[in-house]
């Protein structure tokens, strides 16, 4: 079923139905004949075009304030379709948030991308198909942790989307197979929050996903100090610590981190924002490039007024150099978002976009994805504006650019805008 964007979310809901677990082990069930093709990331329909999917915490269902779900907007050559399609469980629970985290992936390989999200103490897999996201047969799985951060990709190479995801003081690995999601591994490095920020790309070339990981370590008096930031490399035996380095910058934890290849040398490159100790705190976005086992020196981006609170990356101008942008956040949330340019020796110092300045109470850029919607061969930049009262908006700038941009909406308090997949 779908809905029409602007439209309550009430007509556009498509439910799922709730299967309790014991543990992801035992989530299996029969998928659809496995595709000689997995999907792409967030091609839900499988039709090449990555969809427009965002969480919806804030959405009541059913009656229950606050029981979330999750909404797809359908990738298009031209456009992205208004028609919002909206999945949930049909069971709704008040306040659960569903939707406050969100990956995807193919994980079955067959052909349609599938979506991880989390709520309260759960995480819940929606399945891809033809005719879209479905909510019949979505897997819930317990777990320790709300709104873990989680991160997809194919680890080790075999066609099936894999996660990982922030669990109790480690990361679990959720491997992809012929019937979904299995536990594959857990990682520990002694930190209480080893995983705090996850991201996923090729840092050594070999072609494989790496994971990129940081904790927070308890530093007196402030809880965040310099933490270390984590490559666990992908092999074909999956994710492991024992081939893992890291790197202990001096700056802050990092907030936010993202990566991808911005000097097009066929390596994912590490871009961080940090901020320094004390009353009034320097915000920075660093770049540093990658040397497959290990990181060169970091680039510090030059911005105006404002702090930089949230990164993403992609090739928005189709030259294999993934662009940078970075959400602003500013007093009275008059956000905004800029995006610098990637080159061959790094990303140019200055921005060379602006998007949504001074935009007033819409936290514009609060998410920030770049993927392909429109099946060509650039990244578009989806912004979330989540606004201050919960009745968010997306933005889908074309290739980067505000000439053609679309709006997506729904007149209803539900979230929208507050996360994407990573």
């Amino acid at each position: 079923m779908s809905a029409t964007a602007k439209g309550t979310a009430k007509n556009g809901l498509v439910v799922a139905v709730a299967v309790g677990l014991a543990g992801v082990a035992g989530m299996a069930a029969p998928a659809e004949a496995t595709a000689a093709r997995p999907a792409v990331a967030g091609d839900v329909n499988g039709d090449g075009r990555v969809d427009v999917i965002a969480g919806l915490p804030l959405m009541k269902v059913k009656g229950k304030s606050g029981a979330g779900g999750v909404v797809v907007y359908s990738g298009g050559p031209a456009e992205v379709s208004g028609r919002a399609r909206i999945v949930t469980l049909a069971g709704p629970v008040a306040r659960e948030n569903l939707g406050q985290v969100l990956a995807s992936g193919d994980f079955d390989k067959d052909g349609y991308a599938d979506v991880l999200t989390s709520a309260r103490k759960k995480l819940v897999v929606f399945s891809g198909s033809r005719s879209g996201l479905r909510g019949q047969g979505a897997r819930v799985i317990p777990w320790p942790v709300t709104a873990p951060a989680m991160a997809a990709a194919d680890f080790d190479g075999d066609g099936y989307g894999d996660v990982a995801v922030t669990g109790s003081k480690q990361i679990v690995v959720l491997r992809g197979g012929k019937y979904g999601l299995r536990v594959a591994g857990r990682l520990t490095d002694g930190a209480p929050q080893f995983g705090a920020e996850l991201a996923v790309g090729d840092v050594n070339g070999d072609r494989l996903a790496d994971l990129v990981a940081t904790e927070h370590r308890a530093v007196a008096p402030d809880a965040a100090g310099p933490q270390r930031i984590t490559v666990v490399p992908g092999s074909r035996s999956g994710l492991s610590l024992e081939r893992a380095w890291s790197i202990t910058p001096t700056e802050r934890a990092a907030r936010d981190l993202a990566v991808g290849d911005v000097n097009g040398d066929g390596k994912a490159d590490l871009v961080r924002i940090t901020s320094t100790d004390g009353e009034t705190p320097t915000f920075q976005v660093l770049v540093q490039l990658s040397q497959g086992n290990g990181f060169g020196p970091a680039q510090a981006l030059r911005q105006a007024d404002g702090y930089p609170a949230n990164v993403g990356l992609g090739d928005v101008t189709g030259d294999g150099r993934a662009e940078v942008a970075v959400h602003i956040a500013a007093e009275g949330d008059h956000d905004w978002a800029v995006l610098y340019g990637g080159t061959a020796t790094g990303a140019t110092a200055q921005p060379i976009r602006t998007y949504g300045y001074n935009t007033y109470e819409t936290r514009y850029g609060t998410t920030l994805r770049l993927a392909n919607v429109r099946g060509d061969s650039r990244a578009d930049i989806i912004v979330g504006l989540p606004g201050v009262y919960g009745i968010g908006e997306l933005e889908i700038l074309p290739a980067g650019r505000q000439e053609g941009s679309q709006k997506l909406g729904l007149k209803t308090t539900s979230g929208l805008g507050w996360s994407q997949p990573s």
